[in-house]
């Protein structure tokens, strides 16, 4: 009966606005897409990006997202009580707000919560105020709410919806970023009556913002009536309400959480902005970025710098990605506010023995093993020279990589044929130049932060090629899907059989050889180490538990002074954000696993939501998608 008014209220609606229909196209939309990448997209930050005549304008909504586990539950009781008193009741419209809405007009709202996430995330073409547009929007958001209620789920739709609201500007989006901007404390340690205050603000941030002097009664008067709905409708009782308001507000002592998004955004609109939006709009990239590994790899770098380990003549560039080749985290400078140059994509530098990646492939594919014996000679005087550590005459291949041996590496490039060894470099995206010479595995070529990185991902993720990506799907302001990119390709580009022992070299050179710096206690870890001439630049480059992170710190041009290598500061900065990640998954992984063990049964969580919210979490720290083929679009539509 819900469902068949929820239809008719809907087909009122579109008969007075129109509604995004099949065309000859036949073009996709959001709501067409399949459960698992919605919950995908839903739980992703977006770059913004518009097109004017002067150029563009782009700005990341950055939310840091959280698992339904890492939502306290005072939270999503207010945020229900206030916005959608009936939400895990209706499937997705609720019909007798609706009809109020008809009764008194579209200023009654109306909207739940999967019609506001809907407006949030899709129609911002359709915010104008006018009778029309409203019309227009509102019958959009009646008609697909309950597919995208169905195709989320419950629990996963309200996580989306507090973590992609906007609790007051751009750069106050989600619940973890408003928890701290207000309160200086994570979600989990709101109070009762904290919650209610955020849950209040969703009506109209700047007019309830509690911390602003002209707004904090008000806001503090919203809080109280969000504690008498909440105890209305029995969330809590009347005791825990007056505790609430007697209690308060109790600050914390935690710093606010800030980003340095930008390299990442002039990433995505250059290299894909041109192909998707045309003069004078404004369309969403659901994007890989993710906004705690970001502020991992910002805090860590600061810390070193602060330290002294990075010396103030260096700057650097750094990428975080997935097996995939989604993009995690993007640092493109030091300090992105005194220097706006993203190292990470536009830098053009020497990749020392970082470089010697093709080489230890190509003499898997020639049938050598890590220990099969190579000559640590020079070959002509003192070329290639070891520096400092000397020559060892006849060692293993493994003993030569690890100890970033470069004499040994010329003799073994001069074994297997430099035009053999340069086509496999171009295999896997480093390119020597048209004629390479030996000397090339010795990083005498240019390349960037980003190539590297997609390389060393290549033997990561078990031979399959990576194409860097930032973006997960691309859509207008009206929830037509321009791209998608929510299903990677897979095409093997290393032997299967080169796999273990690359990955058993790269092993050893963190274990015992020039990346000692970047060692893990509690997880493997991979890698190489490089430095140029002169220490102009200094590399590390490996992954742990498949997420691999590519480090380049540079000598800025004209300076002098103290100098760093591979094996210091870009092989410690590794290890030091490997290990904060890799603690961070784990607890985020415990807690969910806690959460669905206790799943209320009445909230209809099924067993392949389940599943499908696990593998979402960590989305672009995946492997790429086991089938090649793309996700065939629903094209079904109904309440």
């Amino acid at each position: 009966m819900t469902r068949a008014l929820a239809l008719a209220t809907a087909l009122l609606f579109t008969s007075l606005s129109p509604v995004p229909t099949a065309q000859a196209a036949d073009p996709v939309h959001f709501w067409d897409l399949q459960p698992r990448s919605l919950r995908l997209l839903v739980s992703s930050p977006q770059v913004m990006v518009t097109r004017t005549k002067a150029g563009w304008e782009a700005y990341c909504r950055c939310p840091v997202v959280l698992a339904p586990s890492e939502i306290p539950e005072v939270m999503k009781n207010a945020i229900v009580a206030v916005e959608d008193k009936r939400y895990f009741e209706h499937s997705g419209v609720d019909v007798v707000s609706l009809l109020s809405v008809l009764k008194g007009g579209l200023s009654r709202g109306g909207s739940t919560i999967p019609m506001q996430l809907l407006k949030n995330l899709v129609f911002h073409d359709l915010r104008a105020s006018d009778v029309i547009t409203r019309l227009e929007r509102k019958g959009a958001e009646v008609w697909y709410a309950g597919l995208f209620n169905e195709a989320v789920g419950k629990e996963e739709l309200l996580a989306a919806y507090l973590n992609q609201i906007e609790f007051g500007g751009r750069d106050i989006v989600g619940v973890y970023r408003a928890s701290q901007h207000y309160f200086r404390k994570e979600p989990k340690d709101l109070t009762l009556y904290e919650a209610a205050l955020l849950a209040g603000m969703v009506k109209a941030p700047a007019r309830l913002n509690p911390i602003r002097e002209q707004t904090r009664e008000r806001a503090h008067e919203r809080a109280l009536l969000v504690l008498k709905l909440m105890a209305e409708q029995g969330r809590i009782t009347d005791k825990e309400r007056r505790q609430a308001e007697r209690a308060g507000i109790r600050p914390g002592l935690l710093p606010e959480f800030k980003i340095q998004p930008q390299a990442f955004t002039e990433w995505v609109v250059e290299t894909w902005g041109d192909k998707y939006v045309q003069p004078g709009e404004t369309v969403r990239f659901f994007v890989t970025l993710n906004p705690r590994v970001q502020h991992l790899a910002e805090d860590h770098l600061s810390r070193l710098i602060k330290e002294g380990a990075v010396p103030t003549q260096y700057d650097a560039g750094a990428v975080m990605m997935a097996p995939n080749g989604r993009v995690q985290a993007m640092v493109g400078s030091v300090n992105w506010s005194q220097r706006q140059f993203n190292n990470a994509v536009k830098a053009r530098v020497q990749a020392g023995s970082t470089a010697k990646l093709p080489l230890l492939i190509a003499a898997c594919e020639a049938g050598k093993t890590p220990e099969s014996r190579v000559l640590d000679q020079p070959v002509t005087g003192n070329w290639p020279s070891n520096g400092e550590l000397g020559y060892r005459g006849q060692t293993t291949l493994k003993e030569a990589i690890a100890s970033s041996r470069n004499a040994a590496a010329v003799r073994l490039a001069q074994e297997i044929g430099t035009d053999t060894v340069a086509e496999v470099s171009r295999r896997i995206g480093i390119d020597p130049g048209p004629v390479a010479d030996t000397g090339f595995v010795l990083g005498s070529h240019s390349s960037n932060v980003m190539a590297m990185t997609a390389a060393y991902t290549a033997v990561a993720n078990g031979g399959y090629r990576v194409d860097p990506s930032g973006v997960l799907a691309v859509v207008d302001g009206r929830g037509q899907v321009r791209a998608d990119f929510l299903t990677p390709m897979r095409k093997r580009i290393i032997p299967e059989r080169c796999i273990e022992p690359t990955q058993a070299v790269l092993r050893e050179v963190v274990q015992n050889g020039t990346g000692r710096a970047a060692r893990l206690k509690r997880w493997a870890a991979y890698g190489k180490t490089g430095t140029s001439t002169g220490n102009a630049d200094a590399w590390f480059i490996g992954w742990s538990e498949q997420r691999v992170f590519g480090v380049w710190m540079g000598r800025r041009r004209g300076e002098t002074g103290q100098a760093i290598a591979g094996a210091g500061a870009p092989a410690a900065y590794f290890g030091r954000v490997a290990t904060a990640v890799n603690e961070w998954a784990e607890r985020q992984q415990r807690l969910e696993e806690q959460r669905l063990a206790g799943t209320r049964p009445k909230r209809g969580l099924e067993p392949g939501k389940i599943v499908d919210w696990l593998t979402s979490l960590p989305h672009a720290m995946t492997m790429p998608g086991a089938s090649s083929t793309r996700e065939t679009p629903r094209r079904e539509k109904r309440t």
